[in-house]
């Protein structure tokens, strides 16, 4: 069962978007290591965020469905965790944010298995599985070297380490942990990528007035972190996530028609809030009236030159909306997103090539020259941002563009196809 696309001539309507996958993860991890009872407002239904709860339910915490969200209760440190195996599908913030929370449980020296599904499997470990160990923890792997299942015993002490920054949610899953751990802790950072999601971190560590230092020196980020610190529980209002709106807005910018994007805050510090900067760089038509995100399709866009380390997610998008700019369009200084749920860099190359895209693949990002597309079967490559990014391309081409692991979307944004829909999109299910 796949979608198929097909070319489509106007988009109007309104559309809620979903909340973020990434503070919905957060707030159910602080609620999981805070004793006591927080409240998450709106949070993201999805398969990740599902994936999310499951691990923190094996490590203590309890959910309660209310009217517009969820009631967490949690005894707090130490964790008492409830099975001697944790799966986190193929959540990849689940999987590094839990792992070193088994460091500070109860019965440390019983084993714990932490595992996964394939996808997930296939995604490395070893940065930071090798600070753990350097941290306290004892983790071997039970199959294959650099791959989960692992079994995890040993308590989080902390110390001082190192870690390349290459994936910021080993940053992330070490700067929730370490105020927890018996000592005093520094992390040394280099080559920091996706800076805006180890803001996100920070910002939760802030309102929990945790003391904890960060310092820049040269190519380095410094956390100085004191240990044996306690989180309070938390009551946190979710707000739509831009990363998920990315491929929707890119659709509303390229395609003639008006839309009107509701749950977006447009003071929001999501990193991923920079697509609205490069689309008005590049000509799209955008605007905020009374907290609503207006966007007015079909201007004709140029090509610019765009550094995405910081925006990783974005790529898929910003390929799609390449191929209707003027000249061409750069993407660079993003390396790391050939090593999501699939090579991204690649995939997104190899889609739009397929459709007739003229396009030139770089080590760290791509070229994407202005191009006619056409119809074309496309591999989603069981990534939902590249599935979603390959559906706007084909509404972009003439003639049907099937694509394939629709289904891949229910990681973060289960109604993407409703909602393309609800706005005119020319689409069907095969």
């Amino acid at each position: 069962m796949y979608w198929v696309a097909r070319k489509t001539h106007y988009l109007k309507g309104t559309v809620v978007l979903p909340t973020s996958k990434s503070t919905t993860i957060r707030g159910f991890i602080f609620a999981t290591l805070s004793h006591g009872q927080s409240t998450l407002i709106n949070p993201l239904d999805s398969d990740d965020t599902h994936a999310a709860m499951h691990a923190c339910a094996s490590l203590g915490a309890r959910f309660e469905k209310q009217k517009d969200g969820l009631r967490v209760l949690s005894n707090g440190l130490p964790l008492l965790v409830s099975s001697d195996t944790i799966n986190t599908g193929n959540s990849g913030i689940t999987t590094r944010f839990t792992l070193p929370l088994l460091g500070l449980r109860q019965n440390h020296e019983t084993p714990v298995i932490l595992d996964c599904f394939d996808q997930m499997r296939a995604r490395s470990m070893k940065p930071l599985i090798d600070v753990l160990r350097q941290l306290g923890m004892s983790i071997e792997y039970c199959r294959t070297e650099n791959e989960l299942p692992i079994s995890v015993t040993g308590k989080l002490i902390g110390g001082d380490v190192e870690i390349e920054g290459t994936h910021s949610q080993y940053v992330s899953a070490l700067l929730i942990s370490l105020p927890c751990a018996l000592r005093n802790s520094v992390i040394a950072v280099k080559n920091l990528n996706a800076r805006p999601y180890v803001d996100m971190t920070l910002d939760f560590l802030t309102q929990q007035s945790i003391d904890i230092t960060h310092t820049k020196a040269k190519a380095a980020d410094y956390f100085t972190i004191t240990g044996n610190q306690r989180y309070a529980p938390i009551h946190y209002l979710n707000t739509a996530d831009f990363s998920s709106a990315s491929c929707l807005i890119a659709a509303a910018a390229l395609i003639p028609g008006e839309v009107a994007f509701h749950g977006l805050d447009c003071n929001s510090t999501q990193g991923d809030k920079k697509l609205l900067d490069v689309l008005r760089e590049m000509g799209a038509d955008i605007r905020w009236e009374e907290g609503v995100l207006y966007i007015t399709g079909n201007k004709k866009l140029k090509g610019i030159r765009i550094d995405a380390n910081a925006i990783p997610d974005l790529l898929p998008a910003l390929a799609v909306i390449g191929t209707a700019a003027r000249g061409f369009t750069e993407i660079v200084n993003v390396a790391q997103a050939r090593m999501k749920e699939t090579d991204r860099i690649r995939s997104m190359c190899d889609g739009l090539r397929a459709m007739g895209a003229r396009i030139d693949e770089l080590p760290d990002g791509m070229t994407i020259y202005e191009s006619e597309l056409k119809s074309a079967m496309v591999d989603g490559c069981d990534d939902h941002r590249t599935v979603m990014a390959l559906t706007v391309a084909g509404l972009l081409a003439e003639g049907e563009t099937p694509v394939s692991d629709s289904d891949a979307v229910c990681k973060t944004y289960p109604l993407f196809f409703d909602h393309l829909q609800s706005l005119g999109a020319a689409m069907s299910l095969s």
